[in-house]
């Protein structure tokens, strides 16, 4: 006999409404408390999660929780229930990761990458567990009163709360319809289900299986191609996934994390110079990068590729090489039509999982080289889960303690050091094959992007801040004229934009860009195509000054007004 049958049945004499009125207004609070416990769970944890109680968002929740109760549905109460549950699993689990709050644009990260984050969450387990309980204790508790309070209480019921259900969950998905991004951006000390009911509903209508919205057209000039005089033979573009300036032992940190690299400086035998990415998520940065782009809002020229450092090299006669430790939809809008060669991890799986970023070094000495060679080489080594890009390496690269029982601060940071001691044991053998070649010869060595490691609470990268738009910018130069390095030596800041312009140069064209601000730069958010925060970088004597983030379609229709403007 099931407890069901065993609990007293519901009396069937109508019921005081005072009564029915205390039970369900009592119930409503208890559950609004309850939506909103996750956060305050968290909080015992960690202190990345400052959300606050926000008296209009507690009444929408207590109307929300008295709806629920009042239309007397359990199922579809239940499926609700599951759906904010999920969406608070993300949701704080992104406030622990990365130490600020979910926003539309990394939900299309989440599905986009979703390998990657599920391998990044199995192996960071251990210092965000707290999730789950944060998460399921309240949402568990509140199916279980749903699905038992009442068989064995009687509430009143309406239809009409359905209304309020609606009305509720349908507004920020009506509002995304005529509002742009910056409205459902997320704020620290918001509850976390109003963060996420913003990022999901503005993720659902404008994001989600949809192509990029259309942004106001971009008021530039088209660039000009010109073919130069090249001698060389071999250039190479070594692009380091995370890689931060300011940890990099070459270039002033206090650590020895570089040790090849600052022995070639000592011996004057390379340029090593702070550099600005082009994006601050890998997917963005290559593309213009590569792509030779310096002002945001012209995705035609990511299309069109009129000025790919791929077609330009094979245009000047180059062969021309893609070697990634990772991922091949990396090569999208990269220019996987001028590639003579393509090599991913999918490739070599077993190789990579045994040699990590060695397995490249061991693909450079398989390669047929021509007379002439472009080759981009994509290192995965400081890339998350740091520990697991070099625990299988045989030398002592980890000088640096990642025990379980430091602070996550230290520990993480130690762990990411040990990964660029790693980088720079890769990258002295890929400079020893390097060194094997003949002729005018190039090699350059930067990052993609920056990373965050713990400041201000935040982590990863994908934020519009000085620690994820820092890159550096690296060059070997051998048989050269030393002309070739006076341009990029007199510079303070190497953009990749500029960057590109003297790549191209190398492989013999010459682009001029009749748009060119001195001493201004651009960094993107983590979207490539449609409306994306975007951030001005200017140069100063006193530094780089970094402008407040932006919307590129507000951007692009300022300039629109300024230029019609008399």
């Amino acid at each position: 006999m099931s407890l069901t049958a065993l609990a007293p049945a519901p009396s069937s004499a109508p019921l005081p409404w005072k009564t029915a009125t205390l039970r369900l207004l009592l119930l409503s609070v208890l559950s609004s408390l309850l939506l909103m416990a996750d956060d305050f769970i968290q909080q015992l944890f960690t202190p990345a999660n400052q959300a606050e109680l926000e008296l209009r968002f507690v009444f929408v929740v207590w109307l929300f929780s008295l709806a629920l109760w009042w239309c007397g549905m359990p199922r579809l109460v239940s499926a609700l229930l599951v759906l904010l549950g999920s969406m608070q699993l993300i949701q704080l689990s992104h406030v622990s990761f990365f130490g600020e709050p979910l926003a539309a644009q990394d939900i299309v990260s989440l599905f986009g990458d979703f390998a990657e984050v599920r391998e990044t969450g199995w192996n960071s387990f251990g210092d965000h567990w707290h999730v789950l309980p944060s998460v399921l204790l309240p949402y568990g508790l509140l199916l279980l009163m749903h699905n038992l309070i009442p068989r064995r209480v009687r509430l009143p019921q309406s239809r009409w709360a359905l209304l309020i259900i609606i009305l509720v969950l349908g507004s920020k998905p009506y509002r995304a319809t005529y509002r742009d991004l910056s409205s459902f951006m997320p704020g620290p000390t918001r509850s976390g289900l109003h963060n996420s009911f913003n990022a999901f509903a503005f993720y659902g209508v404008r994001l989600a299986f949809r192509p990029a919205e259309a942004l106001p057209p971009a008021p530039f000039k088209p660039y000009q191609i010109n073919p130069v005089a090249t001698s060389a033979k071999h250039v190479w573009l070594v692009v380091a996934d995370s890689l931060r300036t300011d940890r990099l032992g070459v270039l002033g940190y206090h650590r020895d994390t570089t040790p090849t690299l600052s022995r070639l400086q000592a011996e004057e035998q390379l340029l090593a110079k702070p550099g600005i990415a082009s994006g601050v998520a890998t997917a963005v940065s290559l593309p213009n990068l590569l792509n030779v782009i310096r002002e945001p809002g012209q995705p035609h020229l990511l299309r069109e590729q009129p000025h790919n450092l791929f077609r330009l090299a094979q245009q000047g006669g180059f062969r021309t090489h893609w070697l990634s430790a990772q991922e091949s939809k990396l090569l999208s809008h990269l220019g996987s039509r001028y590639l003579d060669v393509s090599i991913t991890r999918e490739d070599y799986p077993l190789r990579f999982l045994k040699r990590h970023d060695h397995a490249l070094v061991d693909l450079l000495g398989e390669q047929r080289w021509g007379a002439r060679n472009f080759v981009v080489i994509n290192l995965r080594t400081a890339h998350l889960p740091y520990e697991e890009n070099y625990d299988q390496h045989t030398e002592p690269v980890e000088r640096w303690p990642i025990t379980a029982s430091l602070p996550r601060e230290e520990r993480q940071a130690n762990a990411y050091d040990n990964a660029l001691r790693y980088l720079d044991d890769v990258l002295a053998e890929m400079i020893e094959r390097f060194e094997q070649l003949e002729g005018e010869r190039y090699m350059v060595i930067t990052g993609d992007h920056g990373q965050l490691l713990g400041e201000q609470g935040r982590w990863g990268h994908n934020d519009l801040v000085p620690q994820v738009a820092e890159v550096p910018v690296i060059i070997i130069a051998r048989d050269a004229p030393a002309s070739t390095l006076q341009a990029l030596s007199t510079q303070q800041w190497v953009s990749h934009y500029e960057l590109g312009i003297w790549l191209a140069e190398r492989l013999g064209s010459r682009v001029d860009n009749p748009n060119l601000q001195s001493g201004e730069h651009f960094v993107q958010g983590k979207q490539l195509f449609g409306d994306n925060l975007i951030q001005r970088v200017k140069e100063t004597p006193g530094g780089l000054v970094y402008d407040q983030p932006r919307l590129l379609s507000r951007w692009l229709n300022d300039l629109a007004k300024a230029a019609s403007t008399p």
